[in-house]
């Protein structure tokens, strides 16, 4: 005969407080996971930077300059003829009459002398508009003391002899 007990081998109360207290350690045990992950996001403490330096393939040549070294930029003004600074002319399509030089720009100005069909001549300075003419101070090829403004109606583009470039 067997007697049947009323006890179990395991009480309710035992059962319920166990499985509170495992709720209570799973919710720490949560809690403890999620504030740890935080921890593992970058901060001034544990940054590490890393730099990747590429070296250029070439190397650059690098020029200095003095200075008495500087380049100076020259602009020129070139009419639409072709006369500038430096340039030389001759004298041209006066009929034999000749072409009056000036001591200034413009047809009010004194004559200094009277170049002839085919003289060469240096353009000095210019242009200047004055009397309705395109005026060109001019120094003669052959005789640098001959020096005056001639209008460019009366010249015409050329180049030197080989002997008279100087």
């Amino acid at each position: 005969m067997s007697e049947k007990s009323n006890h179990s081998v395991v009480n309710w109360k035992t059962c319920l407080l166990s499985l509170i207290i495992g709720l209570i350690l799973f919710a720490g045990l949560v809690l403890i996971v999620g504030t740890a992950g935080l921890n593992e996001f970058p901060t001034q403490e544990n940054l590490t930077v890393q730099l990747t330096i590429i070296p250029a393939p070439t190397v650059t040549p690098v020029s200095i300059v003095a200075e008495t070294d500087k380049p100076s930029l020259e602009i020129r003004y070139v009419s639409p003829e072709g006369f500038t600074i430096g340039a030389f002319v001759q004298v041209a399509n006066t009929q034999g009459a000749g072409l009056k030089f000036r001591s200034e720009s413009g047809t009010g100005s004194d004559v200094t002398f009277i170049g002839m069909d085919g003289d060469l001549f240096k353009i000095i300075d210019g242009p200047d508009d004055k009397s309705g003419y395109s005026w060109w101070k001019l120094q003669g090829g052959e005789d640098g003391q001959l020096i005056g403004w001639a209008a460019a109606d009366y010249l015409s583009l050329t180049a030197p002899a080989a002997d008279q470039m100087n």
